[in-house]
């Protein structure tokens, strides 16, 4: 994780996410800089409103649970312009549908920053949110995902195994041909729905 890009990202006001990361590591630093509110996971989406509304100072979180997301989401508005704001925030890949919507909304408004981390793959919803940030991946923590390249393989041994097994014995090439085509691509798309 180079910090120094995160530094920067957040200097022009881009977002970030980092794949495997504890943010709570770097909140000293960049807490050095700006104004940091740490939130450990981005659900329940009404509970992070009222916990970064009391963390700005505008009341006691229990009063701004009394609020409607919306009216919360105003008030944050209202507290943060004119300020650098970055909302810290770990588990991304627990992101609901709702929190999505709440946490496009902050990173829309030009006072804040948000720092994600994720652990695991996470839902489409949160797909739309992700494509915003400048995103961050170890080289260590990169995967490759070879699935499909060895159910490709298995597939093309087992159609010619079955093809060289259905031409030892006599009968017809081209119903041969067609029923070890359709053998290959039965074990292929098996394959594929055992992987996913």
């Amino acid at each position: 994780m180079n910090i120094k890009d995160i530094h920067d990202n957040i200097g022009e006001g881009r977002s970030v996410i980092m794949y495997k990361q504890d943010i709570k590591a770097i909140i000293p630093e960049l807490a050095a800089k700006w104004t940091v509110i740490y939130i450990p996971e981005p659900i329940p989406p009404k509970m992070r409103l009222a916990e970064i509304l009391a963390k700005l100072g505008a009341g006691k979180k229990e009063t701004m649970k009394r609020f409607t997301i919306e009216e919360m989401k105003e008030r944050i508005e209202n507290e943060t312009k004119n300020k650098k704001i970055i909302i810290a925030l770990n588990h991304f890949e627990k992101m609901t549908k709702t929190s999505a919507e709440v946490f496009d909304f902050l990173m829309s408004l030009p006072s804040i920053v948000l720092i994600c981390s994720y652990e695991k793959k996470f839902k489409d919803h949160a797909y739309k949110l992700f494509t915003k940030m400048e995103s961050y991946i170890e080289e260590k923590d990169e995967e490759i995902n070879i699935k499909l390249a060895i159910f490709v393989i298995i597939t093309t041994i087992c159609v010619f195994s079955y093809l060289k097994l259905a031409l030892s014995i006599a009968g017809m090439v081209a119903f041969v041909t067609l029923a070890s085509i359709w053998f290959g691509l039965m074990i292929f798309r098996t394959f594929l729905f055992v992987g996913k």
